[in-house]
């Protein structure tokens, strides 16, 4: 039998090595991706049950929205570490070219932005699923809300970090 924290041991010495560049937004990739993976077990434990059959169209479309969810946010893992990489080169050139520095976090922003708009999509989701999931399964709907607060969150800072080094005032 294969232990799960054995799994898990490469994906976070990946993340506390600084040479890999995995950080608070690809963690946010990460959580995004489990909390939908934990919609689609709910929706897996309430398809087929014969108390749930007057909900199962609604399960399959949750059950489909979550797996493209899931998808994106295993996306962002990589796409953020993208963006970072470009705000610390340009960082390091902020002297001398500070209008790509600030395109750098600009584009930070609008990554993060689009991070917060999935990361509400499945809170929004959870909401629709807490209504005809299985509710023997109460902990992991809590559970898939506060992850999806987290990741919200989480995004929102992102953003705020980033508008601090961004001037454009039509853009603010």
């Amino acid at each position: 039998m294969t232990l799960y924290n054995e799994k898990m041991i490469p994906i976070l010495d990946d993340l506390e090595n600084p040479e890999i560049e995995l950080a608070g937004g690809s963690t946010v990739g990460m959580l995004l991706s489990v909390t939908n993976s934990l919609i689609k077990y709910i929706c897996n434990k309430t398809l087929g049950k014969k108390k749930y059959e007057n909900v199962q169209e609604e399960v399959l479309k949750i059950k489909e929205e979550a797996n493209n969810l899931k998808k994106y946010a295993l996306s962002i893992i990589d796409e953020d570490r993208v963006v970072l990489d470009e705000i610390l080169k340009t960082y390091r050139l902020k002297k001398e070219e500070p209008k790509l520095y600030e395109e750098a976090c600009q584009n930070g922003v609008d990554f993060c932005l689009e991070v917060t708009k999935k990361a509400v999509c499945t809170l929004k989701l959870v909401d629709r699923l807490e209504k005809v999931g299985n509710r023997m399964l109460a902990s992991d709907f809590e559970i898939c809300r506060n992850y999806a607060m987290a990741s919200i969150e989480a995004s929102i800072v992102n953003v705020e970090v980033n508008m601090k080094s961004v001037n454009n005032e039509e853009y603010v």
